[in-house]
């Protein structure tokens, strides 16, 4: 994903993604074979990135004066002109005391910039320079949706596989309620206590619902 000058555009990315991912995880369940354990892997990593990405390119977008997608210019007094200028008013909010460090640079380039998985973050840049579609953002982020704080935890494992990261797994899978933890593959087609609804398809819906709606 890149910086869109039109927010339809970033929806219609993250739709398309969402929608291929749910594609690629349709029908998965227990007990699962070498292949579906990959499929998983690579779903939730891909959908970690769509995450990070897609906060990352948005906030930047808006402090670049993209239209929303119901058609207003977003204003703001980031006064950035280009994506590494928007990049750097980013992490100027963000890691203030690490930007001093870096010499207060004018531009961040993209290899540098802070990733985030959390709308919080974007909550804030957007907030900091007064932009005006943070209201769509809170309305969005109203909506409590727990991937952004749940996600992490097991892309991390299928990132690194070490075993300091599968407990985080098992930890994370004990405190929803899910005492019959196997592995995190298994607890991505596990129905999540209370609903009984696939916790990756829980995932995948309310990223797509996000984006819909902040956007």
């Amino acid at each position: 994903m890149q910086c869109v000058s039109d927010l339809s555009k970033l929806r219609v990315a993250a739709r398309k993604r969402v929608t291929h991912l749910r594609t690629l995880s349709a029908g998965l369940a227990a007990p699962l074979s070498e292949s579906d354990r990959r499929a998983l892997a690579f779903v939730t990593i891909e959908l970690d990135n769509l995450i990070v990405s897609g906060l990352r390119q948005f906030t930047k977008s808006s402090l670049l004066g993209c239209r929303t997608s119901a058609g207003h210019r977003v204003l703001s007094q980031a006064a950035a002109t280009a994506p590494p200028q928007a990049a750097a008013r980013v992490y100027a909010v963000l890691n203030p005391s690490g930007y001093q460090k870096l010499g207060n640079p004018p531009t961040i380039k993209e290899e540098a910039e802070i990733a985030f998985r959390n709308p919080a973050n974007a909550e804030k840049v957007l907030l900091a320079y007064g932009a005006t579609n943070v209201a769509t953002l809170q309305f969005a982020m109203g909506f409590n949706a727990i991937v952004f704080s749940e996600i992490a935890k097991v892309r991390h494992f299928f990132a690194h596989r070490a075993e300091n990261t599968n407990e985080r797994v098992r930890t994370w899978a004990t405190n929803i309620g899910m005492f019959s933890y196997i592995d995190p593959e298994t607890s991505l087609v596990a129905g999540r206590p209370g609903t009984g609804v696939k916790i990756l398809d829980g995932w995948l819906a309310e990223t797509e619902n996000f984006f819909d709606t902040a956007l």
